[in-house]
């Protein structure tokens, strides 16, 4: 019996080392672009083009000095909260300071702000985009300026809170439409000779 029963455990040790379990490593589902063209938007103070993807809805502010709406991609569950507001130098100064402070308000979190600054000389337009990292709650922010009377800001934000690293490819698509908006954006009432 000795013989028989050391045999058998021997053929039990083999099966379970077989069966070693080994964990799968972590991972996110692809997230593809949605390619769908461009669509032109109009206000009376600015034109920009945005992604047939999305779709824009205006926002009842009460403020006559202002102008709120939103840029929405159902697809992706996240919002580009947008303002723009007519402004002179001393208004603008003060804007240009609340979007940096806006900005930099999520530097507690964040692994790093990285600025990137736009200037279009034939629309006169300039402005900055802020790529936040981290487990923030805005990855993305902007603003665009003629520097004598208009101000455009935007901030970009998802409805659901999720893994930065799991909605990279998406922040990174939203970036793209908000660079082609900066590009497009042409100032309907500028001061600066047009």
């Amino acid at each position: 019996m000795g013989k028989q029963a050391a045999l058998f455990l021997i053929i039990c040790c083999i099966f379970v080392s077989c069966n070693e379990y080994t964990p799968k490593p972590v991972g996110y589902p692809r997230i593809d672009r949605e390619e769908s063209g461009v669509v032109k938007y109009g206000h009376p103070a600015f034109s920009f083009l945005y992604s047939a993807n999305a779709r824009i809805e205006e926002v009842e502010n009460g403020n006559e000095s202002g102008f709120w709406f939103n840029i929405i991609y159902p697809a992706y569950d996240a919002i580009i909260y947008c303002t723009y507001m007519p402004v002179d130098k001393k208004k603008l100064s003060g804007a240009l300071e609340v979007s940096y402070q806006l900005a930099y308000s999520h530097a507690l979190k964040a692994n790093g702000i990285r600025q990137s600054q736009y200037t279009d000389s034939l629309h006169h337009t300039s402005g900055i985009i802020y790529d936040i990292g981290g487990p923030v709650a805005s990855p993305v922010q902007f603003y665009l300026t003629d520097n004598t009377s208009n101000f455009l800001r935007g901030s970009l934000y998802f409805n659901q809170q999720a893994n930065s690293d799991s909605i990279a490819p998406v922040i990174g698509f939203l970036r793209e439409d908000i660079v082609a908006l900066m590009e497009s954006l042409e100032w309907k009432n500028s001061k600066n000779g047009r």
